[in-house]
């Protein structure tokens, strides 16, 4: 019995429950569904049945117009707008994102309720309005039960609906798994499919350059780690946009690009990180004159225990490089034995190590 009673509550709360009997008087529920419209008679079954009918219609054009807003607001307001949106103040943002669609939502629901109201009129008449409220008490039991009988096309859309998060959430792990396996066309392909669909997704655009770089798709690279930049509102992959560009940029350009950035930056330790990349760009190059010369200074700052991010035993590495080509073979052997002592599984070599994988 108790078991029974939990199942009506659950049948009061459903759309399968459309009206009650009271006092010799019909109750029909509106759109609204705190809304009713009460009849001076007791509706027959036939009525009530096509009324039914209708009422699902009605409903299933309320959750087809919501879903549209729903996706127009998301496509043709939130990712256009997102980082215009996410300058404003916290407040201001809570506002413009829930504010709007809610008074929409509700514009909607009161159009097609309107709607629902013309056609009762039409077909059974005037009513009363007043709120529906049924009770337990006044559950009608043939419609309980042939609610009992109805498949639940709800669970169906919420198997849907969580196949659709899972999807969102999920993709993500997949992608990076795949970057880590090395499948770098797949990632591209994947990622294309989700930014298509989540197009403000940051960490998706540096997954995709990243595998673009490993392609040596380098301009391509650098346009998603700019987006990825963009899209994250911060610089995390500034470094890694000057990294790809030592592949493709011309040499002038290279170096202005590394002047560029150095200046800027704030951080000692990463402005000694970017000082010995562009000493590695000049090696690669064969301007070995300026590479020894940069070279130097960071052995200096590192032997003055500075704080710094770069690799010790490459900079020494480099400056023997450097002294090698220059012809001075002791000073570059003195610098090979260095590094060799300060890292002995080190495979150096003049590629940069700016590009992070995400």
């Amino acid at each position: 019995m108790i078991l029974n009673d939990y199942r009506k509550k659950f049948f009061l709360n459903s759309q399968y429950c459309t009206f009650f009997n009271i006092s010799n008087s019909t109750v029909l529920v509106g759109i609204l569904r705190n809304i009713g419209y009460r009849y001076s008679a007791v509706l027959p079954d036939e009525k009530l049945k096509h009324i039914n009918k209708n009422y699902r219609k009605f409903n299933a054009l309320l959750n087809s117009l919501i879903a549209l807003e729903i996706i127009a607001y998301i496509y043709f307001v939130v990712f256009p707008y997102y980082i215009q949106l996410m300058k404003f103040p916290y407040y201001a943002v809570i506002l413009l994102l829930s504010l709007i669609p809610i008074a929409a939502l509700y514009l909607t629901y009161w159009g097609v309720n309107l709607i629902y109201e013309k056609y009762l009129t039409k077909y059974v008449g005037t009513f009363q309005k007043i709120k529906f409220k049924p009770d337990i008490k006044n559950v009608d039991e043939k419609a309980f039960r042939e609610y009992l009988k109805t498949p639940k096309t709800s669970v169906y859309f919420a198997a849907v609906l969580t196949v659709i998060f899972c999807g969102y959430v999920l993709t993500p792990f997949i992608i990076k798994n795949l970057s880590n396996a090395k499948k770098f066309n797949d990632v591209i392909k994947i990622s294309d499919i989700y930014l298509t669909l989540v197009p403000i997704a940051s960490d998706i655009y540096a997954q995709r350059a990243y595998a673009e770089y490993n392609l040596k798709q380098y301009k391509e690279a650098v346009f998603d780690y700019e987006k990825a930049n963009e899209y994250s509102l911060s610089d995390n992959f500034s470094n890694d946009i000057l990294g790809v560009k030592t592949y493709f940029l011309p040499f002038k350009d290279m170096v202005a690009e590394f002047d560029k950035a150095i200046n800027n930056e704030k951080e000692k330790p990463i402005k000694y990180l970017l000082i010995s990349e562009k000493a590695a760009y000049l090696l690669k190059n064969n301007d070995y004159k300026s590479a020894y010369s940069i070279l130097d200074k960071l052995v200096k700052i590192y032997d003055k225990r500075e704080k710094v991010y770069f690799s010790p035993a490459v900079v020494h590495y480099n400056r023997g490089k450097a002294r090698l080509a220059l012809g001075d073979k002791s000073g570059a052997e003195f610098d090979f034995r260095i590094a060799r002592n300060m890292c002995p599984e080190c495979k150096f070599n003049y590629e940069t190590r700016l590009i992070q994988k995400p």
